[in-house]
């Protein structure tokens, strides 16, 4: 087994979008084709109750949100299903394609997407039961050491935020190598990850934070040249084209500022992909594969 260094994982998926830009590119054309369909059915289901729903949802007035939420749960609902079916897609063509099952970029409804399906389900359901726990938790020890020691009820005020962030996070990074074993041994397995990542968090956790910070710096610095080539596009057609404010709008509903907020929020994710499945890949064949695993094919 390939020995696992947390520096090499972390720019395994910047070398596999150098040298497979296609597969991004598709992984980006197919992600920014679900998010609209699902914004055109969330608009055809909830209408302008999921506008309601939406726009109040940015305000603090939680009283004035609940309300709001019972009319538009069919449209979130449909909202919701669609975003996990599209991510079960393009995410296992991309773990087809980094393992080398595929040699080339493929996208298919089985048992792969399935298998996605349940287990980004299930991650959700896990970090929503560690939050809901650990905010429990605190929230009791908050009230019962207020009357004790308010010093001790302030430390833990500012130690639950980050507990709440941190736990679920630990847990979802343990059992972050069961993509990869649903779709490489076919079988959904929270327990192989577990016990394959049991003594190694930390390299894996580094390797992730190290990708997805230089992730976040260069997609700052790509946006922020998008933003002052729009800018000037602007001011040379007097206006024809939209500034950076407009694309950014987020009352819009409908226009260049959806679209534009589609487009790249679908690139994003397609070179987002790489960044994540990369260590994963790395550490599941150092840690969990029974034999070698081919490198990424291409596109």
């Amino acid at each position: 087994m390939p020995k696992f260094s947390f520096t090499e994982a972390a720019f395994e998926g910047f070398r596999f979008t150098r040298e497979r830009p296609g597969a991004v590119a598709a992984w980006a054309a197919v992600t920014f084709g679900f998010n609209l369909v699902t914004g055109v059915l969330g608009a055809l289901v909830g209408g302008d109750a999921l506008r309601a729903f939406q726009a109040m949802a940015r305000g603090p007035d939680i009283s004035q949100i609940l309300p709001l939420l019972l009319p538009a749960v069919p449209a979130l609902a449909v909202t919701i299903v669609m975003e996990l079916f599209g991510a079960s897609l393009v995410y296992a063509s991309a773990l087809r394609s980094f393992i080398g099952i595929d040699r080339k970029v493929t996208f298919r409804l089985g048992p792969d997407e399935r298998r996605l399906f349940m287990l980004l389900v299930g991650y959700g359901l896990i970090y929503w039961v560690f939050t809901v726990i650990t905010g429990t938790v605190f929230g009791l020890a908050e009230n019962i050491t207020e009357a004790l020691s308010p010093s001790v009820a302030n430390f833990l005020a500012f130690l639950a935020p980050i507990a709440l962030f941190c736990l679920p996070l630990i847990v979802i990074v343990r059992l972050s190598l069961a993509p990869v074993i649903a779709v490489d041994r076919k079988r959904i397995s929270l327990k192989e990850s577990w016990v394959s990542t049991n003594g190694h968090f930390w390299p894996l956790a580094g390797s992730l934070i190290l990708s997805i910070g230089l992730f976040l710096v260069v997609a700052f610095v790509a946006l922020m040249l998008v933003m002052i080539l729009t800018e000037l596009a602007s001011i040379g057609t007097h206006g024809a084209i939209a500034r950076p404010g407009d694309l950014f709008n987020p009352e819009a509903t409908f226009g260049p500022a959806v679209v534009f907020g589609e487009v790249v929020t679908a690139i994003c994710v397609g070179l987002l992909l790489p960044v994540l499945l990369g260590p994963l890949v790395r550490a599941y064949q150092a840690y969990d594969a029974p034999d070698p695993v081919a490198s990424p094919v291409e596109a």
